[in-house]
Order: C-alpha cells, then sequence, then structure tokens
C-alpha cells in the first residue's frame, strides 16, 4: 500500500461526505434546531450561546436551556455577529464540515491500520449510518463532539509529547463543550489507560483529563444548575428498549438490512479484537454509564443521538473484521449502499414548515391583521419571525386573525378549539405539514 493512501483516500471520503451533506442545506430547520436559533444563536448578545437569559418572555429559559448545545450555539452566533445571516445553509457548513472531519479523519486512521479495503468500507458505514446523517445535517452540536473525540482518541493512541496532550485536553473538552455525553469517552480514555497497568501515565495524563473536564462541564454548568435549582428536568420515565435501541441506531436502524450486516460484522470485529483489554474496558464504561442513566437517573429524554461518538468505534469494529475476512467489505458496502438509498426521500424536504408559515404571518401582518401561534410553537417559529401573538388559553383566541400551527408540541385542546373557531384550513407542505387557520 503507498504511504499517501491513507491520506488520500480519508481526503475523497472526508470531502465527499461533506458535498452529499449539504445537498439540500437550504430546507427549514429542524425543531430542536430552531429552538436553538431561535434562543442562542439569532439573539442581541453572544453571552445567549450559554443559555443565561431568555430570549422569549413566553419561553421561560429552564425548558429550552438543555437544547444549548454549547460549543455550536458559540461559534453560530459568532457567524450570526459577524453576518447576519440567517441562512440554513451558511449553519448546515460547521455540522457538515465536522461531519466530514469525522468520516475522512476516522477513515485515514483506519486504512493505516487495517488496509484500505477494511478503511474505504469502514468509512462508507460512518457517512451513510442513518443515526450519523441525520444529526450531522441540522443546527446541532454532535458531528463536532464525534470530531473532537475521534481526533482526541488518535493523538491518546499516537506518540506523547507535552504540546500534543494539550491539544488533546482542549479538543477532548470543546467535544464534551459540543455535547455533554461525550464526557463518556473521557471515562473510556481513562479505562483504556487503567488496562495498560502504568501508574506513570495515569499521572502524566491526569492533567489532561482534568482540563478537559473543566472545559466540557463548565461550558454545560450553567445550563444545568437551571434545569436543577429551577426543576426544569422533565418528570423520570423508564424505557425498557433503551439498550437495545442505543446498539441497533449505532449500526444502522431504522433501515433493517443495513442493521442486519453491520451488526454481524460489527460483531465479528469483536471476535477479531477480543484479546485486546481495551476493548472491553470501554465497553464495559459504555455498558455501565448506560445502565445508570437508563435504571438509576432515569432521564425523560434518553436517546441514541447522545452516544452518536461511538459511531467511529463501530466503525473501527468493522475494520478490524475486515482485515481478517476480506470477503466482509462487500457486506459492508453493501449495507451503506442501502442505508443511503433509503434516506433519498425526503432528503431535501422541509421538516417543519418553518418558512411557508413565516410568510403567512407576513402576509396577515402585511394587512392589518394579527397571526397568532399556539404557546410552545414561538420557539421554533421565532427562528424565522416574530411578528406573531402568542395564545395560551382560549379567549385569547378573540384577537386573533388566523392562527398558525408548526408543530405536534402544542397544547392539542387548545388546538382544537382554534380549530373549531377558525374553520378554514389551509396546509403548509412539509415532513410534518403546518397549517393555516382562518375564520
Amino acid at each position: 500500500m503507498h504511504h499517501r493512501a491513507p491520506a488520500i483516500a480519508g481526503t475523497i471520503l472526508g470531502v465527499a461526505t461533506v458535498a452529499l451533506y449539504l445537498i439540500g442545506s437550504g430546507r427549514s430547520f429542524g425543531y430542536d434546531a430552531a429552538a436553538t436559533f431561535a434562543n442562542f444563536v439569532a439573539t442581541p448578545t453572544i453571552w445567549d450561546a450559554f443559555a443565561v437569559s431568555t430570549v422569549l418572555p413566553t419561553i421561560p429559559l429552564k425548558s429550552v436551556a438543555s437544547n444549548d448545545p454549547v460549543l455550536f450555539s458559540l461559534i453560530s452566533h459568532l457567524i450570526y455577529s459577524a453576518t447576519g445571516s440567517r441562512s440554513e445553509i451558511v449553519y448546515r457548513l460547521v455540522p457538515a464540515l465536522a461531519a466530514g472531519g469525522v468520516v475522512g479523519v476516522t477513515t485515514a486512521a483506519l486504512v493505516q491500520r487495517f488496509g484500505l479495503m477494511a478503511g474505504v468500507a469502514a468509512g462508507l458505514f460512518i457517512a451513510t449510518d442513518p443515526l450519523f446523517v441525520d444529526n450531522s445535517r441540522d443546527l446541532r452540536g454532535y458531528s463536532l463532539a464525534a470530531l473532537g473525540c475521534v481526533l482526541a482518541t488518535l493523538i491518546l493512541a499516537g506518540r506523547w509529547t507535552r504540546l500534543r496532550l494539550i491539544a488533546y485536553a482542549l479538543l477532548l473538552g470543546l467535544a464534551i463543550a459540543a455535547q455533554l455525553f461525550a464526557g463518556v469517552m473521557l471515562l473510556m480514555h481513562v479505562a483504556w489507560i487503567v488496562t495498560r497497568r502504568s501508574w506513570p501515565q495515569l499521572w502524566q495524563l491526569t492533567p489532561a483529563w482534568v482540563t478537559a473536564a473543566v472545559i466540557g462541564f463548565a461550558a454545560n454548568a450553567n445550563i444545568h444548575f437551571i434545569e436543577l435549582v429551577q426543576h426544569g428536568y422533565p418528570a423520570s420515565a423508564v424505557y425498557p428498549t433503551v439498550p437495545r435501541d442505543l446498539v441497533l441506531f449505532l449500526v444502522g436502524a431504522p433501515v433493517l438490512i443495513p442493521v442486519g450486516l453491520w451488526l454481524a460484522t460489527a460483531g465479528l470485529g469483536l471476535w477479531a479484537l477480543r484479546a485486546q483489554p481495551w476493548l472491553w474496558a470501554g465497553l464495559a464504561v459504555v455498558a455501565l454509564v448506560v445502565a445508570v442513566l437508563w435504571l438509576g437517573l432515569q432521564p425523560a429524554y434518553l436517546y441514541p443521538r447522545f452516544f452518536i461518538f461511538l459511531v467511529p468505534a463501530c466503525a473501527a469494529l468493522m475494520a478490524a473484521a475486515i482485515a481478517r475476512w476480506k470477503v466482509l467489505a462487500p457486506v459492508v458496502v453493501a449495507g451503506a449502499v442501502v442505508a443511503a438509498i433509503s434516506q433519498i426521500t425526503g432528503y431535501t424536504e422541509d421538516p417543519l414548515a418553518l418558512p411557508q408559515a413565516a410568510v403567512t404571518v407576513a402576509r396577515i401582518h402585511g394587512a392589518g391583521g394579527q397571526a397568532c401561534v399556539i404557546h410552545i410553537d414561538e420557539q421554533v417559529l421565532a427562528a424565522y419571525t416574530k411578528e406573531f401573538s402568542v395564545v395560551s388559553t382560549p379567549d385569547q383566541l378573540a384577537g386573533c386573525s388566523a392562527v398558525v400551527v408548526v408543530s405536534w408540541n402544542v397544547d392539542l385542546a387548545l388546538r382544537d378549539q382554534a380549530a373549531a373557531e377558525f374553520p378554514r384550513a389551509t396546509a403548509l407542505q412539509a415532513y410534518y405539514p403546518g397549517v393555516v387557520l382562518e375564520r
């Protein structure tokens, strides 16, 4: 294999990933992305990126603070402050570039370690994995966190110098600042070094780990202080399928064929690497964290996407399996092809009818009328317009010329009351259609 093959393969796959992820980047923001943009990005002060104040009077900060990916909000706010742009394309550049970085860097590393065929197939898995694709194409911090974890892990696996350890601490800390669950990677790294049974190495890395933890958790501290003190967390809930969902979504769910092909290959990768203590230490950390969250803390929201930084680790398992059994390369590539085809439908479709709703609100406002939204919808529609009134009780409907509904997250009884009082309905087309209710 040519010595430049890893870099060439990684660059090609990384650039292709960015280009493909940016297709349809002018579509509307998704629900969480719109809430982030309205509350933490397109705001008067850059400090709002740290969730220090509420910008929508009807939305308590405790209700939306946990939707703030701090590092990503800060980067996006810097873009907004410098350009004033509200273009979806502009704010999707960073997550797409970060995703391309994850694919490119991981591919290069795996080609170098396991060979060209194994590394490229594993890179294609990451680039087409629905969990990774979906969460790297909107205003979210997941791909940025994954990139920080990948780079930090490669530094840890290489030669240590003072400058490299400083870079390691910064990258891992920023990954946690982008998405709090990336802190699990820090625990995995600690477990990895523990398996070496070297006290000098543990002491050498401790300052870097402490620095990373301080950076990451300090960035998120205000958010979780607000949530705890003001009781912003939703009521606890236990979901019986959490472990199963995590495994399946990491390797292709909800698309059935890739799940079967990729899960089997990753399983063979576990077998191929079964003699490596760091593998079992890492799996033990993930299992322990999931168990504590699932059965102990029982948060109302515990989604597989929170562990998206583990997707490159799954790719490493597949690369190890392919290096041992070359016949598995077409299996992984076939899964990538099926996964890519399955995501074509809706790839460029608006998730919510927010731009259309904003146009409707402007039309009503321009005609001297009063457009209204039902409480909670304002936190997403505010990403596009604020020329509306918020309705939270039935008696407030009397002051409206029309009611615009853009999401499912509203008082359903109040929505039905609005539909009764405003019987003329006009659909706003999107993956989740909106509706304009008029008399």
